[in-house]
């Protein structure tokens, strides 16, 4: 088989590659011909039209051959009653509404962002010949040049997922049941992957190969033969990789997708099968290659060089999220192979592939929160690897009548390209934190050739995630010429695995939580299937576990079929992986398995317990029910102290979700959704202006063990309050239509009341909120971990382990030295329980969430003194620390106090479970800040949080005979108000977790006064500086929590 380098064929029209597109003769004895002048008009747009899964964050441009007027551009926009659209530049949503935008112009671009789009909505863009001065025969003067379709990122209830696109194309193209299905844009071609695109995220572990999702080869009498492949999973998107480097052209494929497969909420695809005929790729019997080389790359002379088609730098990529602010990140040298398919054989069209394993190699992040305060995280430099085959097109100019032929001003090449990539870095913190699977991305561009080269360039939008808490759009133009010369590197580096969740001999794991395998590299899933070359074993009693695969990045997730059991040891055995490039795992002392391919851990074990399920924090609101509301506050906790400061009004941004913690393991069946006004055990509803539900609102509620999120399918209404509530029944006993325990025990509403078995069920717990504009804020749950009182009975029973690192060390002052009128009270002392042994110090071991909001940088306004710091650089970060709870377990007294000249022991006296609520002090929020301090490499979190603390259940009785016997002791350990000062380093954990340590720096003192018949008295306890600990820690980046 005869092979070309396209490159050397350059003759007549400058490159092969476009001698069919341009349709010159090579025939130099004849006259040349001279194509009639071109109209100006568009040449270029991003996205095209009819393109689907347009990332929210989107740079948008329209490319014209002539240079833009912004004072056309920014004409006013309007439809009237019929229809029609005026203004010149103009974008229109859902029932024909004007979406505002602020589109700029340098030279022949306009270009615009907007954060106004919402998900899963079909957009057009009006543009005018206006916009040039007129003359255009390309620009509609009454329709759209283009429409797009935005991706669905979240869950929508209440409607099956749905096949919206097929390789980029109408799903309709591959129907086997319409009579006449549409044409395609672009033919299937024997090389091309399989790209399936849902309407909404897809329940991944619910996609299995051979089962719920075939793609089978169908012979002359009806057969079915499967095709193996990899697969890739992500969100919306399925990708399907067949593992022969082609199909067999011209025979049917079968694409069958069953009802097996569900989305996030539980609801079934409706099943349906396509039908899909590749085209061949190499009729000429020929293989020709073109290699391509970054064009002026980072570090090169010349970089950056000038996009013809955004006006931005060519292989720059900016990249900006609230959280990290703006960064620029550039590509490296890079060569890339391309196969192109026959350049004759498809009449102006020629497809190309650039095979699974290529990558681009793009220079690093030095993270900063904020962008303002160093976060002491580099990823070290980034590899794009390209996880499937790149299908690619090079076509004539959409824009123009496909008889016209390529004219690099006015009617320039046309390049499609669609792509799945794997972010990884080489730095093995930050590669925990970025990688990741961008899957499906769309990429249009122009090919011109300039000096004998052929030079391209592609647009795309990058929608990553960040942190975990966020998504950023990462805005690249790729710019790549035809190189001679250029040989792509090989991979020859072996992969290891860096880092798992759980790590290896961890305690207590979460039974619902989906395990991540992280590897220095993207992995090559290609027949690799579960307990096959990755084993889960229950050590414990013996057996391997079911569970099903997802690939993300060079994450390897493991997806249970259902959940753990409590109290067994775990194992996750590695084998043969091998990387995409088929370099195999290698296996040392200093991975994440120790050197013995070995991930073992064990789960959590609640003991069984009657004490109901507390609700730690609800966002946004508080975990309590509250009384005295007004205008001016939401009100104060049931069961506080009249004169308690109250909680400020709540307030949603449009783009916010509920996210509920609970102290226990939770029934997710109990966690039903309300169907109208007054129903459900969760209820979420909007109201009108005199507080009347006037309808119950549409979204997603996902549960795990101990908390659940509730996501609204069309966001909130700016401006319309909501209202959220909790049903925990009326008494202990759990029922239908109320929210209960894995114990079966229904919901405590009321932590004030008590946390004894007596207390659960009672009054709903009631938050309501106004929706308000979405901002730059970022939302991060952070809950206590690891935490002692695992099943939250509220004591450290003799199965659990005590928590240090969550936890308050708490020592009573010596009497002699306390400075208080000790009144009765003679002696006072910790025991290491009922009828313990004497202790100096007593553990207040705490569990619960600290939801909080973190805002944009500003100048610094704060005294670094208040924290015994030094502050660095010019700017902090406001923090919102949100109205949660902190449980903390009992401990134990004894006391001795003289009455009437005579000495009564006080014994035995347990405080109960503590509860400590976030008090929002003088009508301000409870604010702290993220800080860079002199000399410390980490970013350090500083905050004065204001508690309110109560003992419910603390009850002291004393035996003394002149007074009749037993006297009860009252306690002021009732909204006591505590302040502690703390701070502490904010690092990221090897998972990629963030977490946030948190220790006191002053003394925090206690003073417990009791009043009784027999009289008074008062002990002052301390938690001394440095003896609260707080460990705050984000969920994992990936897999469900």
């Amino acid at each position: 088989m005869k092979q070309f380098i396209l490159s050397k064929t350059v003759t007549g029209c400058l490159s092969a590659t476009l001698l069919v597109l341009s349709g010159c003769g090579g025939d130099s004895g004849s006259d040349r011909f001279t194509p009639p002048s071109l109209s100006d008009g568009v040449i270029f747009t991003y996205p095209i039209d009819g393109q689907t899964d347009v990332p929210l964050g989107t740079r948008f441009y329209v490319t014209f051959s002539k240079n833009a007027s912004q004072s056309a551009v920014n004409a006013a926009c309007s439809v009237d009653g019929g229809g029609t659209v005026s203004g010149n530049f103009c974008l229109l949503g859902p029932g024909n509404t004007v979406v505002p935008i602020a589109p700029s112009v340098s030279g022949k671009v306009v270009q615009f962002e907007t954060d106004q789009l919402q998900q899963g909505t079909r957009y057009e863009l009006y543009v005018r010949g206006a916009v040039i001065g007129g003359g255009s025969t390309n620009l509609s003067s009454t329709d759209p040049l283009i429409t797009f379709l935005t991706s669905q990122t979240d869950p929508v209830a209440g409607v099956a997922p749905t096949v919206t696109a097929i390789n980029g194309e109408d799903p309709d193209v591959y129907s086997t049941t319409m009579p006449t299905p549409p044409a395609a844009r672009y033919p299937m071609m024997d090389f091309s992957t399989i790209r399936v695109e849902f309407s909404e995220p897809l329940d991944e572990k619910t996609v299995q190969v051979g089962t719920s999702f075939e793609f089978v080869e169908v012979d002359g009498g009806g057969g079915e033969t499967p095709v193996p492949g990899s697969i890739v999973v992500r969100k919306q998107h399925i990708s399907f990789d067949p593992q022969q480097a082609e199909l067999t052209a011209g025979m049917t494929y079968r694409l069958r997708l069953t009802g097996a497969i569900t989305d996030l909420n539980g609801e079934a695809l409706n099943p349906v099968t396509y039908e899909l005929v590749p085209v061949d790729s190499n009729s000429c019997g020929c293989v020709i290659t073109q290699r391509f080389n970054t064009t002026n790359a980072f570090g090169e002379a010349g970089f950056p060089t000038t996009s013809r088609l955004t006006g931005r730098p060519l292989n720059a990529i900016d990249l900006y999220s609230p959280l990290i602010g703006s960064n620029d990140i550039n590509l490296r040298d890079t060569t890339l192979e391309a196969r192109l398919a026959d350049p004759s054989a498809f009449g102006g069209l020629i497809p190309f592939v650039i095979r699974k394993g290529a990558y681009l190699d793009i220079t690093g992040l030095d993270l900063a929160l904020g962008g303002e305060v160093p976060a002491n995280l580099q990823t070290g430099d980034i590899t794009a690897s390209f996880i499937t085959d790149v299908t690619g097109y090079m076509d004539r100019n959409p824009y123009r009548p496909y008889s016209t032929a390529p004219d690099a001003d006015k009617s320039p090449v046309f390049v499609y390209l669609i792509f799945d990539l794997a972010l990884t870095s080489s730095d093995a913190n930050g590669n925990a934190v970025l990688n990741q699977t961008v899957p499906h991305v769309q990429a249009t561009g122009t090919a011109r050739v300039s000096d004998g080269k052929l030079y391209i360039e592609s647009v795309r939008t990058l929608q990553m995630d960040l942190l975990g808490l966020d998504q950023a759009p990462a805005h690249l133009v790729l710019g790549i010429n035809s190189d001679l010369v250029a040989q792509p590197l090989t991979d020859t580096t072996a992969p290891t695995i860096t880092a798992s969740y759980p790590a290896t001999g961890s305690e207590d794991f979460a039974v619902a939580d989906e395990i991540s395998l992280i590897f220095s590299e993207p992995m090559d899933n290609a027949g690799v299937l579960p307990q096959d070359e990755i084993i889960l074993s229950n050590v414990t009693d013996g057996g391997q576990v079911p569970f099903q695969i997802t690939w993300d990045g060079s994450t390897v997730l493991l997806k249970p079929d259902t959940a753990l059991a409590y109290g067994k040891q775990y194992q996750v055995t590695i084998g043969s992986l091998v990387d995409l490039a088929g370099n195999s795992l290698v296996l040392d002392a200093g991975d994440a398995t120790g050197g013995t391919g070995n991930i073992t851990f064990t789960t959590e074990n609640p003991a069984a317990t009657t004490v109901g399920p507390l609700v730690s924090s609800l966002f946004n609101g508080a975990a309590c029910p509250l009384t005295a509301g007004d205008a001016n506050f939401a009100g104060r906790c049931v069961g506080g102290d009249s004169g308690d400061e109250r909680y400020l009004p709540f307030t949603m941004p449009t783009d916010g979700r509920i996210e509920v913690a609970f102290n226990q393991p939770m029934n997710p069946a109990t966690l039903v959704l309300g169907s109208a006004c007054g129903s459900g055990a969760v209820r979420v509803e909007e109201l009108d202006g005199g507080g009347t539900c006037v309808g119950v609102v549409d979204g997603s509620l996902i549960a795990d063990t101990r908390s659940f999120k509730f996501t609204p399918t069309n966001g909130w209404t700016e401006g319309t309050q909501y209202r959220v509530t909790l049903v925990p029944g009326t008494n202990t006993s759990c029922g239908a239509g109320e929210i209960c325990s894995a114990n079966g025990v229904p919901l405590n509403p009321d932590p004030l009341n008590g946390g004894e078995a007596a207390d659960a069920g009672g009054s709903n717990i009631v938050a309501t909120f106004t929706a308000v504009a979405a901002g730059n804020d970022v939302f991060l749950p952070l809950k206590l971990e690891p935490y002692a009182d695992i099943n939250g009975n509220g004591y450290l029973d003799g199965s659990e382990t005590a928590r240090t690192e969550n936890s308050a060390g708490v020592s009573i002052v010596d009497l002699l030295d306390d400075g208080l009128n000790n009144g009765i009270i003679t002696q006072a002392q910790f025991l290491d329980g009922p009828g313990g042994a004497v202790i100096p110090e007593a553990s207040i071991y705490l569990g619960g969430a600290l939801p909080v909001t973190v805002g944009e940088p500003e100048p610094i306004t704060i005294d670094g003194a208040t924290w015994g710091m030094t502050l660095a650089g010019t700017s902090q970060i406001p923090v919102r620390v949100h109205p949660g709870i902190l449980y903390g377990t009992s401990i134990t007294m004894e006391s001795s106090a003289t009455v009437l000249g005579i000495p009564i022991p006080i014994s035995d006296v347990e405080t109960g479970i503590s509860v400590l609520r976030v008090r929002e002090s003088g009508g301000e929020p409870v604010t702290g800040y993220i800080v860079a301090e002199d000399g410390v490499e980490q970013p350090q979190f500083i905050a004065q949080l204001d508690l309110y603390m109560d003992a419910p259940d603390m009850q002291i009785q004393v035996n003394i005979p002149l007074l009749g016997g037993l006297i009860a002791v009252n306690h002021n350990i009732h909204s006591l108000p505590l302040t502690a000062i703390v701070k502490g380093p904010i690092t990221f954990l090897e998972d990629g977790r963030i977490l946030i340590e948190q220790t006191n720096l002053a003394d925090i003192e206690l003073v417990i006064n009791v009043t009784s018949i027999a009289g008074n008295g008062a002990i002052k306890m301390l938690i001394p500086s440095g003896a609260m600990n707080l460990r705050l820690i984000g969920n994992p980046l990936k897999g469900r929590k």
